[in-house]
């Protein structure tokens, strides 16, 4: 049985892209696998943020991964706050990166430059450091991330080797799990874009209410022309829907191609909404039903087995790299 972490920050509500990228991947995961999923608060940090929203935006969190299928009692689920080793396991691994290594990470010179007047914190140079600590803490064989993390994961396993050859062979090389599907969904309102939470008129929160997710599929984006058919370069608005109907039904493309031949695109986006709804009925459902105490109880057990199981690997580290006297 391998061991299989993943971070998700509490920076607002799950979206489509979200659960098919991530969420819907690791509940299958945790089927076979020994499963730790971190609520990434600390991370949560390195932009400016409001502490009350990071609280609420937390319990949200929880609630909608366990209507989605993640079951606590086949993953932790644990904040990454609770676990005082994360930042422990961070300095040490920090003092190991190069400056340089950090400097070149995408993510650095994105924030950088979006947030070049306000001015860039430390936190987003470090955080693939940070990351690091997340993953090799709990000795990971495999990181379910997307495309864009790949840097980072490729960054986390140079920090292993470096830490091995220095002081012996403690940390495992764990190895990115990319999903093999190559598919992005992207934004509703503007489909060249991946769908994300700073474009929020394009992103279809699953749990949103219902006259707001039929409003944001129905202005969605589409092209020139009436055909539904899977033209990424000539038509990504529509292609885009055929991808988010393809993966709320199971339907090939080229099914979704001859079930809509001649039907208006305004008919097409009804579909969808349809589809969208019953594929979470059951969910929507299930997250009324889940209450704050409820959250609380699985974060506490989460925290205990997430301590638990990284402080083995904690002592160790003392001892060979000088620490524990």
């Amino acid at each position: 049985m391998k061991t299989v972490l993943t971070g998700i920050k509490p920076t607002g509500e799950i979206h489509l892209g979200n659960y098919l990228g991530m969420v819907q991947q690791l509940s299958d995961l945790q089927e076979k696998h020994k499963s730790f999923l971190m609520i990434a608060n600390l991370h949560a940090q390195t932009v400016p943020y409001n502490p009350k929203e990071l609280t609420d935006l937390t319990f949200e969190l929880v609630s909608s991964l366990i209507a989605l299928g993640i079951k606590p009692q086949k993953t932790t689920i644990f904040l990454q706050s609770d676990n005082p080793y994360h930042p422990y396991l961070s300095w040490i691994l920090g003092c190991l990166t190069y400056l340089g290594e950090l400097q070149r990470m995408h993510e650095f010179k994105e924030q950088s430059e979006r947030y070049k007047k306000e001015g860039v914190g430390s936190g987003i140079l470090m955080y693939p450091v940070l990351m690091a600590a997340d993953i090799l803490l709990y000795n990971a064989d495999l990181v379910p991330v997307g495309e864009d993390q790949r840097q980072h994961l490729e960054l986390t396993r140079e920090i292993a080797r470096r830490f091995n050859n220095r002081f012996g062979k403690i940390f495992k090389i764990p190895e990115a799990l990319i999903p093999k599907e190559t598919y992005k969904i992207m934004s509703l309102s503007n489909p060249l874009k991946k769908m994300s939470k700073s474009l929020p008129e394009g992103c279809l929160e699953i749990f949103a209410p219902e006259k707001e997710i039929e409003e944001k599929i129905m202005k969605a984006i589409t092209d020139s022309g009436k055909e539904i058919k899977y033209d990424p370069q000539n038509k990504p608005g529509i292609s885009n829907l055929m991808i988010i109907y393809k993966y709320l039904t199971g339907k090939t493309l080229a099914e979704i191609e001859n079930e809509f031949q001649n039907v208006s695109y305004v008919d097409f986006k009804k579909e969808i909404v349809k589809a969208f709804l019953e594929h979470f009925s059951q969910a929507r459902a299930l997250k009324r039903k889940i209450k704050k105490k409820d959250v609380l109880e699985i974060l506490k057990a989460g925290k205990e087995k997430a301590i638990k199981t990284s402080t083995p690997l904690i002592e160790k580290i003392k001892k060979i790299t000088g620490l524990k006297v």
